[in-house]
C-alpha cells in the first residue's frame, strides 16, 4: 500500500522545536537548510569496490539524515534490499524474502515511490530531514483518521510503522552493521557482482 503525505507546515523539516507560523512549502527546505548543522555519521573506512551495488552504503563522508535527499535515501534503502536480496541468493535460498523487517523495508520503498512533488513544494533532490518527513506522515494520518476513521483507521498503523522502519534504517548501529554485512559479502564472492536492480 502506498501512503502519499502532504507537508504543510514549516515546523515539519526542521530540527527545532520552537514554534513557528505556517510558511510556503517553497521556503520550507530552504528553512531546513540553514536550521540544521551537518551530523555525519557511520563514515565508512574500510576498503570495498567504488562500483558495487552497496556502494549508498559504503559511503566515505557518512550519512546526514537530517540534510539527506529523498533520491540519496532511496538509495540507501535499495542498497539494503539487494543486498538482502543478494545474501540469500547466494546462500542457495530461492524463496522469496519473508519477514517483518523486510515487509517494513518494502513498505518504506513504495511510500517513497508513491511520492507526488508537485504537491510537496520540493523536489526528490531537496535536502529534508529524513525523519522528520515521515513524522509528518503520522502527524497527518492521525487528523485523518480523526476526520474519517472508517477510511483512515489502518492508514496510521502504516504510517507508524514506515517511521518505525526510518528510524531502524537511519540509526548508526543499523548502517555499521549493514557495511560490515555488505563488505563481508563482497569479500566472499569469487566474481564480482554486477550492478542489477533487485
Amino acid at each position: 500500500m502506498t501512503i502519499n503525505f502532504n507537508i504543510h507546515q514549516a515546523v515539519s523539516l526542521t530540527t527545532t522545536n520552537q514554534p513557528k507560523a505556517p510558511i510556503a512549502p517553497q521556503q520550507q527546505v530552504a528553512d531546513a537548510k540553514k536550521e540544521v548543522e551537518p551530523e555525519a555519521i557511520a563514515a565508512f573506512t574500510g576498503g570495498a569496490q567504488k562500483s558495487s551495488p552497496y556502494s549508498a552504503l559504503l559511503n566515505p563522508e557518512g550519512f546526514d539524515f537530517s540534510n539527506m535527499s529523498i533520491n540519496e535515501f532511496k538509495g540507501i534503502v535499495d542498497a539494503v534490499r539487494k543486498l538482502e536480496s543478494d545474501t540469500q541468493r547466494a546462500s542457495g535460498n530461492t524463496e522469496s524474502l519473508r519477514g517483518a523487517f523486510w515487509g517494513d523495508v518494502m513498505d518504506v520503498k513504495g511510500s517513497l515511490e508513491g511520492i507526488n512533488f508537485q504537491n510537496r513544494g520540493f523536489s526528490s533532490s531537496d535536502k529534508i530531514d529524513i525523519t522528520a518527513f515521515f513524522e509528518l506522515g503520522v502527524k497527518e494520518a492521525q487528523q485523518m483518521r480523526k476526520e474519517h476513521p472508517r477510511s483512515f483507521s489502518k492508514v496510521v498503523g502504516y504510517a507508524q510503522s514506515a517511521l518505525s522502519t526510518v528510524e531502524k534504517l537511519t540509526s548508526e548501529s543499523f548502517i555499521k552493521e549493514y557495511q560490515a554485512k555488505a563488505v563481508e559479502f563482497l569479500k566472499s564472492q569469487d566474481t564480482p557482482l554486477i550492478k542489477t536492480q533487485a
